[in-house]
């Protein structure tokens, strides 16, 4: 259910009796912007490890603790076009511990504490700490950078997103940036956060009346404007961007970004999502089959669509002397799907291996939570059932006409010297 308490700050619960944790999830939202994803980083950082009362992260290590073990922690990640920070707690349910302990009441007031009262001396963060923080961040960003296959994929998006730059940087943000941000002006951004982005609060186990009160009560945000959503928000470019790098190493990556203007609110949403799992989203696809195994012009290759923005890429790892050939096989499999030319067992196949995967989800608490989020901000909700049935329903024509409204609009291709 949900009950939207206050403007702009929903609270959802889902009842379940599967688990014997509870699991409270707090997600910020609001627009992409250019100018906030490394102080939005800096922030999770700092709500997750300190508070005016608890001043260290051994502190409120020692708190968990006597909270029977409770986990808490912050991400970050982007849906569509809007970035989300959120706050996550797990902890057992009361009727599970020794003499009546009203953990509840102890879970909310920690995340009252962690919210609404960060560590701040005179209005900023510690500045010692802020700069430990932000200069492990920075590692970490320089780190994932040496990891090509990332790599790859953030310089394909570059290309993609060339008109809309917030939506190819990393969620962490720019290690340039980063580099500039003081704790003055991410605190200030906190404050700003906490009285303008979005609020989805999401509740999931075995709770009372009383017990959601109290945590309502304690997640008392004030009333904000409902910030524009755009979580769905297809992309168009009129032209094919295409870029090469050279880089010491043996194995050669080529990505590829394909235009597909069919969101998660589409009609020919499952159809979609059974077309990327044929061409190359599961072990059963035909650039896997085909490329890889067959040919073996491909260390791997698979494919991912992305419902919110409208595009699907491709990804593979190849010797460099085989990429007009590799370009060539993946534009082929695509005219298989267009011409309905694959076996009928392997469409049957792959909807078994697809809703076999979604009836997985539901055995993670932490999948079910994000099902509620994502349910809650597009405005949408489907049960199992719909969702199985639409896959079944799902015909070779309906793929085709999804894979003709392919367009490839980028091509990074990161080529191996050794092949040069």
């Amino acid at each position: 259910m949900e009950v939207k308490s206050k403007d702009g700050v929903h609270f959802n619960y889902k009842k379940s009796e599967k688990f014997k944790s509870i699991v409270i999830t707090i997600d910020f939202v609001e627009p992409l912007s250019d100018n906030n994803l490394e102080k939005r980083t800096m922030v999770a950082e700092m709500i997750e490890n300190y508070s005016n009362k608890y001043n260290s992260k051994l502190k409120v290590a020692q708190k968990l603790a006597k909270m029977y073990g409770a986990q808490f922690g912050t991400n970050v990640f982007k849906i569509g076009e809007m970035a989300v920070l959120r706050i996550l707690i797990s902890f057992v349910n009361d009727e599970y511990l020794p003499n009546n302990a009203d953990l509840i009441q102890q879970i909310t007031e920690f995340l009252h504490e962690m919210i609404f009262n960060p560590y701040f001396e005179t209005n900023q963060y510690p500045k010692q700490i802020f700069k430990l923080h932000q200069q492990n961040l920075i590692n970490y960003l320089q780190n994932l950078d040496d990891n090509k296959k990332y790599y790859a994929a953030k310089e394909l998006s570059k290309l993609y997103f060339a008109d809309k730059p917030q939506n190819s940087n990393s969620i962490f943000g720019d290690v340039h940036k980063l580099k500039e941000i003081n704790s003055k002006e991410t605190a200030d951004y906190y404050r700003w956060m906490l009285d303008h982005d979005e609020i989805f609060v999401s509740v999931l186990g075995d709770v009372s009346s009383s017990q959601l009160k109290k945590i309502q009560q304690q997640l008392d945000f004030k009333p904000r404007k409902t910030v524009k959503n755009l979580v769905v928000n297809l992309q168009s470019s009129s032209k094919v961007r295409e870029r090469t790098e050279v880089v010491q190493q043996q194995q050669s990556i080529l990505n590829l970004a394909y235009e597909i203007p069919v969101s998660i609110k589409s009609h020919d949403y499952y159809a979609a999502l059974i077309m990327n799992a044929i061409l190359g989203g599961s072990p059963l696809s035909l650039m896997f089959t085909n490329i890889r195994e067959k040919q073996s012009l491909a260390y791997y290759i698979n494919s991912s669509y992305k419902s919110t923005l409208g595009y699907l890429t491709i990804q593979s790892g190849i010797d460099g002397e085989n990429y007009l050939l590799v370009r060539k096989m993946i534009a082929k499999q695509i005219e298989l799907i267009i011409q309905m030319k694959y076996s009928d067992d392997l469409l049957e196949n792959v909807k078994l291996l697809m809703i076999s995967d979604y009836l997985t989800k539901f055995d993670s608490d932490r999948q079910i939570l994000n099902n509620i989020f994502i349910e809650s901000i597009l405005h949408q909700s489907i049960n199992k059932g719909d969702w199985i049935d639409n896959i079944k329903k799902v015909s070779k024509k309906d793929i085709a006409k999804v894979a003709k409204l392919l367009k490839l609009k980028a091509v990074f291709f990161l080529k191996g010297e050794n092949n040069a």
